[in-house]
């Protein structure tokens, strides 16, 4: 692509999430919002000197909000669009003719497709040089059928025929205007290169991305996963018991700490905190603070996971590994995996304990501190 070619993106985002039953562009995955990472996918593509945004009245404010925290270097304009997608793409090439803006190839993208890669965009705008349009498809696994309106199968197609289209979708500037110009009837338009069905102008069609979905429902970020990780060391101090997994421990010795120092609940705290991308044990309990000293671990536990909860996530499974040259943590792990349970609400099949030593290695194979490292695995909460 050469460097004086002008290129705009424009992102398509103002359908109603009807079949999402919630806002999809701004839920969350892994901490973002879906059209936040939709937008910073097409901030990291150097030749995109532009963008337009065509939201909805409903979300504009949002959109707006998001901007702002974006900062995108790019130039990047944010228009309201129509009832249906080619209304909204009509609305988005008034904007471009009425304020007199010049660009040679138009990049059009769902707001609602957060996965497209940076290697798509480039691929794609390699190609557009040498041709009027080009789309990305996959072939379709299942098979396809032509039905009557009175649902009676007519015929079976041919799959390799067929493509299920992906954007982004790449135009040279005047191809697209013209064909919109031309197209009247845009309630048959559900696809952006439809409008150049029938014309002169041929699309060009590369192999899409099959990672590259379009959110729709619920159920295509249902199977979204969140892992964290914690981790923590305490020293031990003489005493009579030892607090670790929410048990007491028959042991001379005591973790030191602000708290009661149990080691394990805290990695699994932190691990909580990671996956759901909510800071850290330190943020919530900090040892400044005097009224927390000696607190049970525990209460710390039943806080963070309601926390958690309430924040739309759901805990799936633990895996704890302790560190500890003694005392021998397996004699207690199924004792601590019903303590952490009945805490945690979650099922003591889904709680892993294990322990290991460092074979009388640093301060943990002296018999001097305590440490233990958790893996959460997290999903959201969709009601």
């Amino acid at each position: 692509m050469k460097p004086s070619k002008k290129i705009l993106a424009i992102i398509l985002a103002a359908g109603q999430s009807k079949r999402f039953k919630g806002n999809k562009l701004f839920f969350e995955i892994d901490g973002k919002p879906v059209l936040q990472r939709t937008i910073e996918n097409i901030n990291g593509v150097d030749e995109i000197m532009s963008i337009l945004i065509v939201g909805n009245k409903q979300n504009k404010s949002d959109i707006k909000s998001l901007l702002d925290q974006i900062k995108s270097k790019k130039q990047v304009y944010s228009i309201t669009g129509g009832n249906s997608r080619a209304d909204s793409l009509v609305c988005a090439i008034n904007f471009i003719n009425e304020n007199k803006l010049k660009f040679d190839f138009l990049v059009i993208h769902d707001g609602a497709r957060p996965f497209a890669k940076k290697e798509i965009f480039n691929e794609g705008l390699r190609y557009i040089n040498d041709y009027d349009s080009v789309i990305f498809g996959l072939t379709p696994t299942d098979t396809i059928k032509k039905i009557t309106d009175d649902n009676f199968v007519e015929k079976t197609l041919i799959r390799d025929k067929l493509i299920n289209v992906q954007t982004p979708q790449f135009f040279k500037d005047k191809v697209l205007i013209e064909s919109i110009k031309f197209n009247q009837d845009l309630n048959l338009v559900t696809d952006d290169s439809s409008f150049l069905d029938d014309t002169k102008y041929k699309v060009k069609v590369l192999p899409g991305d099959i990672n590259n979905i379009k959110i729709t429902t619920q159920n295509d970020v249902m199977n979204s996963t969140f892992y964290g990780i914690g981790y923590d060391l305490h020293k031990l101090i003489p005493f009579e018991k030892l607090r670790l997994g929410g048990i007491d421990i028959d042991f001379p010795f005591k973790l030191e700490g602000h708290s009661d120092g149990d080691v394990l609940i805290h990695s699994i705290i932190d691990s909580l905190l990671g996956a759901c991308n909510l800071g850290d044990i330190g943020k919530f309990y900090p040892s400044t603070k005097k009224e927390l000293k000696n607190i049970d671990s525990t209460q710390m536990l039943a806080e963070i996971s309601d926390f958690v909860y309430k924040k739309g996530f759901e805990l799936i499974y633990l895996d704890v590994t302790v560190i500890a040259q003694k005392p021998r943590i397996s004699n207690y792990t199924e004792k601590m995996k019903i303590s952490l349970s009945n805490i945690l609400n979650i099922s003591v099949n889904d709680i892993n304990i294990k322990s290991t030593t460092t074979d009388n290695m640093g301060i943990i194979g002296s018999e001097k501190a305590i440490a233990s490292q958790t893996i959460a695995t997290i999903k959201k909460n969709y009601k």
